[in-house]
């Protein structure tokens, strides 16, 4: 992810539904596209990474068109193989199941992921194979996020499923769940779908840390000092490894370690960085306003 993807999702979250909807142009996506699959850099960050929930999914072309009712289980990756008869007389080969499967219906096809692990290329493949110009990009994702449609931008004849009930980090409670292609589609798509992250592996895609199925979910840590967070953190067994802050400089917000941040500094919100970890967004002074996300925490028990 670099800079130029990380000011458009900077300033996702204020959106409308309506001005989710609205259309952007083929070589935007393409360019987010791009920058999606890239390869990631070590520079800092301020904000977060792609956001589930459909303000941030317009800010990233999402919401402008959708690609496909693609009902999402990349979680459940299927690494079966099948027994198919080989050229040579007498003998057997395995053959890799399929990456996708298509179920038509009378006026639109179902897409489903069956290996949220298989190449790109192998998915284009298997659309194209359909009759269908798709490309899709499985990135790794929080656990909330795992199974969303994180970006996507075509043709507007494909259209999403949108379901109630999941958080995102600017506060809504719909997602994106599925995809579904009309029948004799001849546009072309773009999305990308978050799937669990691998041992080590930094999330590209994320919601807030405080949503339900996250790692700091009921843990309010808002408007704590770090001395104070850091406990509470650690008894879900979750470590901070990195602290944003606005460095008042030409550097802007900065991502740095514990060792550059005193302890009497103040807590504002929280981000899932790694299986394990999370990004802590703090200032020097105690926060006056509101604290952000606090519909997520409004099932959780009171202390």
């Amino acid at each position: 992810m670099n800079n130029d993807l990380d000011s458009l999702i900077r300033h996702a979250a204020p959106l409308s539904d309506d001005e989710a909807v609205r259309p952007v142009s083929a070589e935007t996506r393409r360019a987010l596209l791009a920058q999606i699959t890239a390869e990631p850099t070590a520079e800092p960050r301020r904000g977060r990474r792609w956001s589930l929930g459909l303000p941030l999914v317009a800010a990233a072309g999402a919401c402008a068109v959708a690609a496909g009712a693609l009902v999402l289980a990349p979680w459940q990756s299927e690494k079966d193989t099948r027994v198919v008869p080989s050229p040579g007389p007498g003998t057997f080969a395995p053959s890799p199941v399929a990456a996708l499967s298509f179920i038509h219906h009378k006026r639109y096809i179902e897409v489903k992921i069956k290996d949220p692990d298989a190449d790109p290329e192998r998915y284009r493949k298997e659309f194209a194979a359909q009759g269908m110009r798709i490309d899709l990009t499985m990135v790794p994702a929080s656990p909330s996020v795992a199974g969303h449609v994180v970006m996507q931008g075509g043709d507007a004849s494909i259209k999403p499923i949108v379901s109630k009930g999941c958080y995102s980090g600017g506060g809504g409670d719909t997602c994106i769940s599925g995809l579904r292609v009309p029948i004799g589609f001849k546009g072309e798509a773009e999305f990308a779908i978050g799937r669990p992250a691998r041992p080590g592996e930094k999330y590209d895609s994320t919601n807030s840390a405080f949503t339900p199925g996250e790692a700091l979910h009921c843990v309010d840590i808002r408007g704590l000092t770090v001395d104070a967070a850091l406990p509470r953190i650690q008894k879900r067994h979750v470590k901070a490894t990195v602290f944003n802050y606005d460095s008042k400089g030409p550097e802007g917000y900065v991502n740095v370690g514990r060792d550059k941040i005193p302890g009497n500094w103040y807590v504002l919100d929280a981000e899932p960085w790694a299986p394990g970890e999370v990004l802590l967004f703090v200032q020097e002074t105690r926060p006056t306003g509101k604290p952000q996300n606090n519909l997520l925490f409004q099932n959780c028990p009171r202390p």
